[in-house]
Formats: C-alpha cells, structure tokens, sequence
C-alpha cells in the first residue's frame, strides 16, 4: 500500500520514468546480490547433477548449461529412429515380409526365437523410456538396461517357480546343452590333513586342490566388489564372518559347505576374504580423495586427455560417503540387519539353486547369474542409503531396492520348493541352540536399548 501511495505521488509529480527506473535498478541489483549465495556455479563449464522428485518418484537429471560437443548426441532423445530401426529389425528377424516363413520352420525354434525377440523388444523399451536411476555413469540408459535385465529375471524366476523340480531341471537345457544332468557335489571336508604321505603324485594334496580352486578368485574380487559398494570396513567384516556361519549351519544339507577348519578360518576369512575387503576398502579410499571437476572431451588438449577422459566416464561423476551408523537408534540397527540377511540370503541362494536344478559350478549360467546380481546390488545400494539418510517422515525404497528384494524371495522360494525330500539329515541340535540363543540375545538387546531411548526421550520433553 506504501508503495502505490509513493507511485500515485510520483506520477503526481510527473516523476514515473525516474519511477520506473528506480524499481528497475533495485530489482537488478537484489539478483546481483542474491546470485553470489549460489556455490559453486559455472554457467557454461560446470555441471550439476541433483534430484529431481515427481508423483513421489525420484529420479536423477543432468543439468548443464552446455553439453559438450563431442558427446552431446549420446544425450539426445531418439526414441523415434530407434522405434523404426527396431521395426525393421523385427520385420527381417520375424519374416513378416516373408510368404513361405509362416507355413514352414520348427515349432522349438519359433518358440525360442520369439521368446528372445520379446526379451529384447522389453529391454529396448527399458533402454529409452524406462525412469532413470540416481546413477549416471557411464549414462544412465545402461542403468535402465539393467533395470530391464532385473525385470526380466524377476519374471523368469516367477514361471520357474510354478514349475515341477524334474521339469525345471529339464528346463534349464534351454539355456545351455549341458544342463539337466545330475552332478556329484565336491566335499571340502572330506580329509583334512595338509600333509598327505601316501599320496602318490603330491603329499600336499588337500592344499593344492583347495587353493587352485575356482571359488578362490571368487572369494577374492567378490569381496572386492562387496568393499566398494557397501564402503564401510566394519560392516564388511560382519558379512565375512556372517557367511561362514552360514556355511557351518547348513553344512549338513549342502556337501560343498562341508570344509575343514583351516579352509573356512585361514584360507577363506584371513586371507581371501581379508585381501578382496582390503584391496575394496583402498579403492574406496581412492576415489574418496580424488577431487571431481570433470571437464569435456573436446576441451582436453591432447589424444592422451581424451582417452583418459573416455575412460573416466566409467568412473563415478562423485563419490559419496555412505554413513550406516548401525548404532544410532534400534530402527537403523534393524534396517542395517535386514541389508545383512538380504545379502547372506542372496549367497546361499547361488549354492542351494546349484544344487537344486542341477548346475556345475563352472557353468556360465552361474557366472551370468552373479554378474547380475553385482549389477543389481550397484543401484541397490546407493538406494538403500539414501533411504535411510533421507529424513522425511513418508517416503519409499527405490526401484532396485524392491527389485532386489522381490528375486531374493522367489529365488528363496525355488529353493525351499525343489529341494523337499533332498536335504534328510535334520539340522544338529547344538546348532539350533546356538541360533535360538542367539534370536533371544539380540531380541533383549533391542528391547532394552528401545526402553532406555524411550527414557531419555521421556526425560527430554520434561
């Protein structure tokens, strides 16, 4: 109202250019005086990545000012040339064109090969039109992809679910020839002795096959990768000796659990699983301490810059610190328990699967299968963390976090399924002690720790 008395005087006065130019100028120098409060902001070089939240789902967008000239096409939509490419591609692969296709082929053939054609009609759609996750690199359609790869497993594993064990064992021939065959488990525990003198070819024999064996590379750059996406040392250590308890417990169902003592302490916790967490951990700590301002392809000043802004793209555009604190209130201790069980979960459910449908350890399958799962639990776990850092009173787990919980399920289901009647022996009796005084013990801890927090509130508001 003051302001519109000063206008009517002004204009009163025959003053409303000088007026006008007054509001202008202050309104121009309150910008320049509010830009300053923004860090960090380049407008042509600099690009920010940030939230973006929408019907109450999140999803990551690069903003930039300037997209650099030689990578720009990688970012612009082309949902139309590749729908039409992929029309042509259907069109040549289907023989729609064709008149003799339609009366003539095998019914296994044209049953596989449009079982394979829809696959990859879904993870095109994924590809362009599927939402973005919260990573980006090396772009976020190769996350999609993923999403579309996890979908499909999901879905595949819910068909499997709804079959019979011999015909799912039957089955699995459809994904590679030697499948379907019943296969001797290895036993680790059969005899061991290190020195072995009557061993005629090496009296180190137990040694030697234990240590040239394919699950120790596994053990290795398994807990490497494990290191670098959970980034947290303590934790780590806590699935490392977790999973061999897991071992001891259900070494009485599966032979290949049935390890000697120095197998399972030394050569798998103290120095396979020790060296794949303390090589992660140092990667960590790598990136950690690198400072990010990534700048484009084009503006490097030579091949070698370009090349290794190239390969950097596969790298993280920035490293975040993923904070647990698993002792911060009981809820956080249960939401930081409940990652744990999903993760030993998800591990037996490699062994228990091999051993239900029948599949050899060096078969690709199982390495398909573990690729997978690491490019789910990527995702997975940057989802997870940010729920838990996230501090609004409604809010929901990502989509690789429900994806991710939803195959450990059925995969968990498979395997109760198919293997009644193959697992007799009956679980010992000191184990069932063990783990029932262990469900107690921690059972009075959280009520405890809940009533003494409840307590300290209570004094608080008082």
């Amino acid at each position: 109202m003051a302001s519109l008395q000063i206008l009517f005087f002004m204009l009163y006065n025959g003053q409303l250019s000088v007026s006008f130019s007054v509001i202008f100028s202050e309104q121009k120098l309150q910008l320049l005086n509010t830009r300053p409060m923004e860090p960090n902001v380049h407008r042509r070089v600099r690009k920010k990545d940030h939230t973006v939240e929408e019907n109450g789902d999140v999803s990551l967008s690069s903003v930039s000012d300037e997209l650099d000239p030689w990578t720009a096409w990688a970012y612009r939509p082309r949902t139309i040339s590749f729908l039409l490419v992929g029309a042509c591609f259907l069109i040549w692969a289907s023989g729609a064109l064709d008149s003799e296709s339609s009366s003539s082929g095998d019914l296994v053939t044209s049953v596989k090969r449009g079982i394979w054609a829809m696959i990859a009609v879904f993870l095109a759609y994924c590809l362009l039109q599927a939402p973005s996750t919260i990573l980006i690199r090396p772009h976020p359609a190769i996350w999609r992809l993923v999403h579309g790869m996890a979908v499909i497993y999901l879905v595949a594993l819910t068909f499997l679910l709804f079959q019979k064990r011999d015909d799912a064992r039957q089955f699995m021939k459809f994904l590679h020839p030697d499948l379907g065959v019943e296969l001797p488990e290895r036993s680790y525990g059969a005899d061991c002795r290190i020195y072995v003198p009557e061993s005629p070819t090496n009296r180190f024999k137990n040694l030697y096959e234990t240590l040239f064996d394919e699950f120790v590379p596994a053990h290795i750059f398994g807990w490497w990768g494990k290191a670098i996406m959970i980034r947290n040392q303590p934790l780590l250590w806590v699935l490392s000796i977790g999973f061999e308890l897991m071992e001891l417990t259900f070494r009485h169902m599966l032979p290949n659990f049935n390890e000697c003592w120095w197998d399972s302490i030394i050569l798998d916790i103290l120095i396979c699983n020790w060296f794949g967490i303390w090589a992660g951990m140092h990667t960590v700590r790598y990136f950690d301490g690198r400072t990010y301002e990534w700048v484009g392809i084009s503006r490097q000043p030579n091949i070698i810059g370009k090349v290794k802004r190239t390969l950097g793209q596969f790298t993280p555009a920035q490293w975040d610190k993923d904070e647990w604190h698993p002792l911060l209130d009981p809820w956080r201790f249960i939401q930081v328990l409940s990652l744990c069980i999903i993760f030993l979960t998800v591990e037996l459910n490699t062994f228990f699967l091999k051993f239900c449908l029948w599949i050899p350890p060096r078969n690709p399958v199982i390495v398909y299968r573990l690729i997978l799962w690491w490019l789910i639990a990527i995702p997975t776990i940057r989802e997870y963390n940010s729920y838990l850092q996230d501090r609004k009173p409604v809010k929901k787990v990502g989509a690789f976090c429900w994806l991710s919980v939803a195959i450990c399920i059925i995969e968990l289901l498979i395997c109760i399924k198919f293997g009644h009647g193959l697992f007799p022996k009956p679980m010992p009796l000191w184990l069932v002690i063990f783990w029932i005084s262990i469900a107690v013990i921690l059972l009075m801890f959280l009520l405890v720790w809940s009533w003494q927090q409840h307590r300290t509130l209570g004094r608080k508001r008082r």
